[in-house]
């Protein structure tokens, strides 16, 4: 990675970001993050339908960054396939991160089932350890999330700088499911088959069911273990970088 901007740095040109709006138009939103951080700056995605929005606006604005799936190895067939019909309809490619145990090796030492016995265990080790590792590389990444997709995300901001100097990118933030669909419709982009067949949000084959709750995008997903989100989105915490500008403000 290169040389990570300074904190009081990233923080400052954050602090414009918002006090320009930028918020409310997630393509500028994108073009200032690839400007502000260019190779430091990457985007995960699990193929889910705000995720391609934001990856097909990379390609329309024809922006460079390198694209990350977390591979748990516990995915649909069909996700796996879905990552080879992108690559060749978009001519792009998606890095596979994978933990340090995959596969046999993670059965062998965990046992077959710890996305049963232990889901919080499951995800931690599968999809969070893989992607701090990840994250150490980039001081910027993408992500698609939505405050209307659930209560855990209701707080959610377009710009978050987190405690490790590092810079979340949510242009979607303040999108609404309705409105998603309506820029995939009238862009025509491929969706993961599984939409078509009543996964409103795509995880995990073990974890991840049909749903018919319209009022909720993430209804299927660990159905039955009290369980809402993997770790992905929480394991950084962000910085309150307007209260921090009050306390210098008021120290000065």
């Amino acid at each position: 990675m290169l040389e990570p901007l300074p904190r009081d740095e990233l923080e400052s040109k954050t602090r414009e970001a918002l006090a320009r709006g930028l918020e409310k138009n997630p393509r500028e939103l994108l073009k200032w993050a690839h400007d502000l951080l260019g190779p430091r700056l990457m985007i995960s995605t699990a193929f889910g339908k705000s995720g391609m929005s934001i990856l097909h606006m990379l390609q329309d604005l024809e922006l460079d960054l390198p694209i990350y799936f977390v591979d748990t190895g516990f995915h649909f067939q069909e996700t796996l396939d879905y990552i080879d019909t992108l690559e060749s309809a978009w001519g792009i490619k998606i890095q596979l991160q994978r933990p340090k145990l995959f596969g046999d090796e993670f059965k062998e030492r965990f046992g077959e089932k710890l996305y049963e016995n232990n889901p919080d265990l499951c995800c931690h080790k599968n999809k969070v350890e893989p992607f701090a590792n990840l994250l150490e590389q980039y001081q910027g990444w993408i992500a698609g999330i939505r405050r209307d997709q659930s209560s855990t995300r209701a707080a959610a901001e377009a710009l978050e700088v987190l405690e490790s100097n590092q810079l979340k990118v949510q242009p979607l933030v303040l999108w609404t499911r309705k409105d998603v669909e309506q820029y995939l419709k009238d862009n025509k982009v491929p969706l993961h088959p599984l939409f078509s067949q009543g996964y409103p949000s795509i995880g995990c084959a073990p974890c991840t069911r049909p749903s018919t709750d319209d009022g909720d995008e993430r209804s299927g997903r660990w159905a039955g273990k009290g369980k809402t989100e993997c770790g992905l989105h929480l394991f950084r915490k962000k910085v309150d970088i307007d209260e921090k500008d009050d306390a210098d403000g008021k120290s000065g």
